[in-house]
């Protein structure tokens, strides 16, 4: 990893990013936990809906790294609605970035993507974690 804040922009180019989406969900498609999940939440075989949903991806990173404003969506509303999500598919969502990172990406470039990843899979975790928390609770949320 790197000492940069995961917030911090970084070197990379659209390509950059392109090519590690395109990668990236080729590996989900296949992963035997993770593929179907995907599969019912956007498409059962890689197709047009698979591009769209690339691009989209894409189009949030490429937010995240670059300032492209392009993005329009909501990422923790996207997974708490799903029904599907569970916190402990982030990990396993993780760690195919990060392979996926560090084969498309130079090392540089891999370990900024990563160090931002886990930022977000962790936000996005805690953030589910909680929905379903105060889901589970007949009462007034728990303030800790």
């Amino acid at each position: 990893m790197t000492d940069q804040s995961p917030l911090q922009r970084f070197p990379m180019e659209r390509e950059d990013i392109d090519r590690l989406m395109t990668a990236f969900y080729a590996r989900i498609r296949k992963h035997k936990v993770l593929g179907p999940i995907f599969a019912r939440a956007i498409a059962p075989e890689n197709g047009p809906e698979w591009k769209v949903h690339e691009e989209k991806i894409a189009s949030f990173w490429r937010n995240a790294i670059l300032m492209d404003r392009d993005y329009r969506g909501s990422p923790m509303q996207a997974h708490v609605t799903n029904g599907e999500v569970m916190p402990e598919h982030f990990p396993l969502w993780l760690e195919v970035f990060h392979e996926t990172a560090r084969d498309v990406l130079p090392p540089e470039k891999a370990a900024s993507m990563s160090a931002l990843a886990e930022r977000i899979g962790q936000g996005l975790r805690w953030g589910l974690e909680s929905v379903q928390e105060r889901q589970g609770q007949s009462g007034p949320p728990n303030l800790r």
